[in-house]
This record gives structure tokens, sequence and C-alpha cells, in this order.
């Protein structure tokens, strides 16, 4: 017998987020771009640098997400469940000479009821989420053409990052929140950065440490302790650089994060974080 598919969500090619939506606003990716550019030191108020900046914004704002959102965000296992107990469609035309009971009236018979399920159950469930993972895809790649090598290689290793996700959360829609934010925070800090100047061991390590962080952001509940890490991780950094201003600076604003971890959400912590890493970019370049 087969199930009635959930109905389906409208899922956007282009999806431009606001993250931490019970957290109040915040810019996610796109803060991190613009803060990989600060620190790249090398942006030039030019019509290219401007065009390159905003193509950037778009890849990780709007497309990156959209690959991880449909891809691994998405509760793939409730269409899969029902396939493996479908048993309605119609058996696919036959080969001449097909025997009853052969290997090849018996694939017949299942590509018959694959056929089904995709038209019945899959396509009407999560048909849209599927196209919007292909055209992002495709959109992806070929904005970051634009950007350069780079770019290419950072938005395939968000594409298997996504995938990555999906297969070790099994498609249950609820994925690695560490996985998820090198998509949406460490991998969109180095593409701000790689568009004006090569990789650096400095730009790598803030953006592992601001990962950490962000993943401690989108738990099931505010992780402090990872939340926590990552800017130990980040102040590390500058002291071993002996950046005495950005050490202060760090500092002094993570103290009052401190003081908000008492709360269940990350509603103003967020905010300090922002200035954090726009110190530290300020501190790289």
């Amino acid at each position: 017998m087969s199930a009635t598919p959930t109905p389906q969500t409208f899922e956007p090619i282009v999806r431009l987020t606001a993250q931490w939506r019970r957290g109040g606003a915040w810019l996610g990716p796109a803060w991190a771009v613009l803060c990989g550019v600060v620190a790249s030191g090398a942006f030039m108020w030019s019509g290219q640098s401007v065009a390159q900046v905003a193509v950037a914004l778009i890849l990780a704002e709007g497309i990156w997400t959209t690959l991880w959102a449909a891809l691994a965000g998405v509760k793939w296992d409730e269409p899969l469940a029902r396939w493996w107990a479908w048993t309605a469609g119609q058996p696919v035309i036959r080969l001449p000479y097909t025997q009853p009971g052969s290997p090849a009236a018996h694939a017949s018979i299942i590509l018959g009821q694959f056929r089904a399920w995709l038209a019945e159950d899959f396509l009407p469930s999560h048909g849209s989420t599927l196209a919007s993972a292909i055209l992002a895809s495709i959109i992806a790649l070929a904005l970051a053409m634009i950007l350069g090598a780079p770019a290419i290689l950072l938005t395939i290793l968000a594409l298997a990052l996504s995938q990555i996700g999906l297969a070790l959360c099994r498609g249950n829609g609820r994925p690695s929140p560490m996985l998820r934010a090198l998509v949406e925070m460490s991998l969109p800090l180095l593409l701000g950065f790689v568009i004006f100047r090569p990789l650096t061991l400095q730009i790598v390590i803030a953006a592992v440490g601001f990962g950490i962080t962000y993943a401690g952001a989108v738990s099931g509940r505010w992780d402090v302790r990872t939340w926590n890490a990552g800017q130990a991780i980040v102040l590390l950094l500058l002291i071993v650089m002996r950046h005495s201003v950005g050490v202060f600076a760090v500092t002094l604003l993570w103290l009052p994060q401190f003081l908000l971890q008492s709360q269940p959400v990350v509603r103003n912590a967020q905010w300090w974080l922002m200035a954090v890493m726009l110190v530290v970019a300020l501190a790289i370049a």
C-alpha cells in the first residue's frame, strides 16, 4: 500500500537567510564574507572589487545555505521509509520473451513501483527541494567560476560537506552543527579572503575558530563550551601573532559574553561575536 506523502513546503532556489532566527537578526555568512574581505587587506574601491564582493555574498549567503538546507536540513528519510513498504504501481513494459518469475520480470515490477513512488510520493513531497539542490549547485559553480579557482574549490567543499552532513545524519534533517558551521561560517570567511589574497595560516585558524563558535550557537540549545572554545582559539591566534591591541579588544569583547551565558539563547551575545570577528579581521589585515 502507498502512504500519503507529507505536503511539501516551497524551497526557494536562492535562500537569503537571516541566521539565528530565534535569537534576533544575524548576518551569518554575509558577515563572514565581509570580515574575510577586511582580513585580506587588499580590497580596493573599484567596480571590479565591489562586483567580486557582491558575487561572493550571493554565493555564500544565498547559494551555499540553500545547498545545506536542501541536502542536509531536509528529512529525506521519510519518503525513503515509505519506499521500503511501497507496493503500488504497474510493471513497466517487459522485454520480449520475458518469463514470469524471471529476474527481468521482477525488475519490471520493481521499476514500475519505483516509477509510481516517484510520481505519487517523492516528487510531490520533495521534488521542489531536489530541484533547489540541483539548480543551486549549478548556480554555485557558475558564480564560483567568476571568482576564480579558489572559490570553485570552496564551493565544491561546501557541496561535499552538505552531502557528508546528509550521510552522517542519515537524512533525518538534524545534521551536525559543526558541519553546518563550516558551510555557513568558516567557508564564507575564507571566500571573502581568497578573492583578493591567497590563503594564509592565520585566516584558516580564524575560520576554524569562528566556525566552532558558530556551531555552539546553532546547536539544539546554546552550547556554551563550544561557543567559548572557538573564541579561545582566535584569542590564542592573536597572542601568537603578538597583536597586543587585538588581544585586548577581543578580551574586552569576550567578557560581556560570559555575563550573557546564563541566558538560554544568543540574542545579545551574537552582536559581541560579530564585533570580535571584525577585530580579528583587522588584526590579520
